[in-house]
């Protein structure tokens, strides 16, 4: 579930101690009208002790009265401030622990056009590989995309399975790895042209495979993600994402891929090369600057030991609201090196889109350090999440 910081209310307002010389002043004005009304209304003698305590002792008496509440009233306020204020700084220190919770990413792949590996993806971002025209599958007008191979319309339903397949028996002996006992979910996020129970093909391919029980996380891209850190947190627990999209007509500068993760929220020692995927931050191109310091807080990272940046969408692109994110945040990149349009190579696709670029990161993490992905997922609509490789956010999780 998504950590809203901001709802926290603020600290207690200052408390204003009484103003000793107000009441000094008080006092004198009741003194002098408390005196004034019994020696105007006194009818006997103006002596004895009824007479003085009259004038002076009940005026003085109703001061102190005055003054004994207003200094009770500040002495309340006060504990009041101060037990809202320590309930406060105990409930943005726990949100901020629930925000700080990451899964392992034990292994992770991608098909483009490019093939199968996120090695030969990598490289072909890093060397700034461009879209190639190309005619769609409908349609006689050539357009700079990227299609998979294959996934005709004869033939559609058969080379989505068999890529399914595939995934299967890479994750086979991977699954083999964690104890039988640690439940399985399985998050799909698929849009392929011309299958419209895409989504419910994939389960029944990964228990028959893998032969390891699996339920379907009924949730959909980095929301689902998020969600399943917090209801799967107390368990050891494994997630695997598969996503993919094929278009039958694609726009301009659209691309078409399959990824597949592979998560567990606990360490695992026979993945020594698993790196950290932190919490996602949703926001909107306005916002940029905040989610983006609000994930690496998620990460308990200093900008300076970010390396990396991994974008995919045209709000992210274009408009220089990223690039003043990153100023605003004090990200030390070069724009040129460190900071990697993927839609350039890949083109953009969609709900795939901040799956390829957290596997595109995830690679790169282990040998160039900390990487930030953000990625726009819809209108008005970016997440952006965090990889590290060390245990940088101090919380100790146990080992399976």
């Amino acid at each position: 579930m998504p950590v809203y910081l901001d709802a926290i209310p603020d600290v207690a307002p200052n408390i204003k101690r009484p103003h000793i010389r107000r009441w000094l002043w008080l006092l004198v004005v009741i003194m002098v009208v408390g005196s004034g009304l019994t020696f105007w209304f006194w009818r006997e003698a103006r002596e004895g002790l009824i007479f003085w305590f009259m004038a002076l002792g009940v005026p003085f008496c109703l001061w102190g009265l005055l003054f004994g509440i207003r200094r009770f009233g500040y002495k309340c306020d006060q504990v009041w401030a101060a037990s809202w204020d320590r309930e406060r700084a105990q409930l943005l220190e726990q949100e901020t622990r629930r925000g700080q919770r990451f899964a392992w990413l034990l292994h992770a792949g991608v098909t483009t056009q490019l093939g199968s590996g996120a090695d030969k993806l990598l490289n072909a971002v890093e060397a700034a590989t461009a879209l190639a025209v190309q005619l769609p599958r409908q349609g006689s007008v050539p357009l700079r995309h990227a299609r998979l191979a294959g996934f005709d319309d004869n033939r559609r339903v058969d080379d989505f399975e068999r890529a399914i397949n595939t995934i299967a028996s890479r994750l086979k002996p991977m699954l083999a790895e964690i104890p039988a006992d640690v439940p399985c979910w399985l998050l799909v996020n698929a849009e392929v042209a011309g299958i419209p129970d895409v989504d419910e093909r994939v389960l029944p391919i990964l228990v028959s495979q893998t032969g390891r029980p699996c339920r379907r996380y009924r949730r959909q891209g980095l929301a689902a993600f998020d969600r399943w850190l917090d209801e799967a947190w107390k368990t050891p627990a494994i997630l695997v994402v598969v996503s993919a999209v094929v278009r039958a007509t694609p726009q301009e500068g659209e691309g078409e891929a399959i990824s597949y993760q592979l998560l567990l929220n606990r360490h695992h020692p026979g993945f020594p090369d698993a790196v950290r995927l932190h919490r996602p931050e949703k926001g909107s191109p306005a916002s940029l600057a905040k989610i983006l310091d609000r994930a690496l807080l998620w990460c308990h990272l200093p900008a300076a030991a970010v390396k990396g940046v991994w974008t995919t969408g045209q709000a992210v692109a274009q408009g220089g609201e990223w690039a003043l994110a990153c100023e605003e945040n004090q990200l030390a990149l070069n724009r040129t090196e460190d900071n990697r349009d993927i839609d350039q190579t890949t083109g953009y696709t969609g709900i795939v889109a901040p799956w390829l670029a957290i596997t595109l990161a995830a690679t790169q993490a282990p040998l160039g350090g900390s990487q930030v992905v953000a990625a726009e997922t819809g209108t008005d609509e970016i997440w952006i999440v965090g990889i590290t490789t060390g245990d940088s956010t101090g919380i100790k999780r146990d080992l399976l």
